[in-house]
């Protein structure tokens, strides 16, 4: 049986003018806060799915066996200290059920899903809702019509009285065809189920959720409309059930898997591509649409594009910036993994996000989240506490000016000081446009960036 232990590394293995967003260079920077479990060890896969709101972050790690084996958790912290605040585990917690296989939280309540749950049958699957402030369980979350493998629970997404919990192997129009499922987290109820108008059999409807207002997401990877696995999502009104828009890409293409990861702000929704080959084979790509219109705005690549770099295999947005996932990028070693920010607004890079001790195989960005000013991804690799015992990292997501040398978010004469002491000496931080020489060159792009 193809279980909920293994399907997100296998699925990760496998008419309107657009604006043309350029891929520009940008500074990479590193993370504010290092996040790990009080009782981290070794297998608990902490970062695998990872979620924030306001000051709250939230934290999987469906490896976890305080419960039994595999029997999952998850940790909120502050994320202005990066105290961990409290450790979740369902009230009826049991081996292998994943929980924390997904997370979400939306001010004060935290959906986290347990997708090999048996209630209603073997990985049948259920979602909890916690109280974030108290830790309190507040509900379980199964399907009306819970089966086994349907895995509801595999994706979660809230925003304010509204949950939606992905099932992607549900069957109602064929084996994984899938389907989604609307909460009331007031009151736990189910609202409505949601599938796509042509839902078909391994269309994996559910793979992604993601809601903002009355607006929800759903990602279909495996959809075949421009090719084997193009992969397309979906938007619907949640106050209705009804389906609004279905997403392609403009240039979709065989093996894409184009709704592998969604995110959704306001009247925007972005999509990832992981397996697109623009920048080279599955370098990927994330695509930008206008949720009231169902118009793509902009197709994402990142700065520096490499093969199977996965880019694309997750995604957030929160305002007018994005953040976008590249587990499998290699600067410090094989899947050592990076994020990129971006500006929705312009569809400028705005910096390349790396762990401060990033090492192979950490798949640093497998999984990100973003809220306001704060960006949070996860490293199930890391292994400070054991092999994939795992990690997750905190950014600031407001970059410093470069002509602040002293660091201090003013600029002023010590920075200019700054900048003509270390262009006496040599210092490379002199070399403001990267040439690897001193000259008048840098002393123009130093005075450009203090402007």
């Amino acid at each position: 049986m193809f279980n909920a232990t293994t399907r997100r590394f296998a699925r990760l293995a496998l008419a309107v003018p657009l604006l043309a967003v350029l891929p520009a260079s940008a500074q990479s920077i590193n993370e504010n806060i290092k996040l790990t479990a009080s009782d981290a060890q070794s297998g608990s896969l902490f970062g695998d799915a990872v979620a924030i709101s306001g000051n709250i972050a939230i934290v999987g790690a469906r490896g976890d066996n305080e419960g039994g084996s595999a029997a999952g958790a998850a940790y909120l912290f502050n994320t202005v200290t990066g105290q961990q605040l409290f450790k979740l585990i369902s009230s009826d917690i049991s081996f292998n059920d994943f929980f924390g296989f997904s997370v979400a939280i939306s001010d004060t309540t935290a959906i986290i899903g347990a997708p090999g749950d048996d209630d209603g049958g073997s990985e049948s699957g259920a979602a909890y809702l916690f109280n974030s402030v108290t830790g309190q369980q507040l509900f379980k979350l199964t399907a009306s019509d819970a089966a086994a493998d349907d895995g509801f629970g595999e994706s979660v997404a809230i925003s304010g009285t509204t949950a939606i919990v992905g099932a992607e192997q549900d069957d109602d129009a064929g084996d994984r065809s899938g389907s989604a499922y609307l909460f009331d987290i007031t009151s736990g109820q189910q609202l409505f189920k949601l599938t796509a108008s042509d839902a078909e059999a391994a269309d994996d409807f559910g793979t992604s959720v993601a809601i903002s207002g009355t607006i929800a997401i759903v990602g279909s990877p495996f959809d075949d409309d421009t090719g084997n696995f193009s992969g397309s999502a979906y938007l619907f009104d949640t106050t209705t059930g009804q389906q609004l828009f279905k997403l392609t890409a403009s240039d979709a293409a065989e093996s894409d898997q184009f709704g592998i990861s969604v995110a959704i702000s306001g009247t925007t929704a972005i999509v990832g591509a992981f397996q697109d080959d623009d920048g080279a084979s599955s370098s990927g790509s994330a695509y930008l649409f206008d949720t009231e219109t169902g118009l793509q705005i902009a197709k994402f690549t990142a700065s520096d594009p490499a093969a199977f770099d996965y880019f694309g295999s997750s995604v957030a947005i929160s305002g007018t910036t994005t953040i976008i996932g590249a587990w499998r990028d290699d600067d410090a070693g094989s899947s050592s993994g990076s994020a990129y920010l971006f500006d929705t607004l312009t569809g400028d890079q705005i910096a390349k996000l790396t762990a401060s001790d990033a090492a192979a195989g950490d798949s640093f960005g497998l999984m990100v989240a973003i809220s306001g000013t704060t960006a949070i991804a996860g490293a199930l690799g890391n292994d400070d506490a054991g092999s994939f015992s795992g990690s997750a990292y905190l950014f600031n997501t407001v970059t410093p000016c470069t002509a602040d040398l002293t660091k201090d978010g003013v600029l002023d004469f010590f920075d200019v000081s700054a900048f003509l002491s270390a262009f006496s000496t040599g210092d490379p931080i002199a070399d403001f446009n990267g040439d690897g020489n001193f000259n008048f060159f840098d002393v123009s792009a130093f005075l450009t960036a203090f402007a």
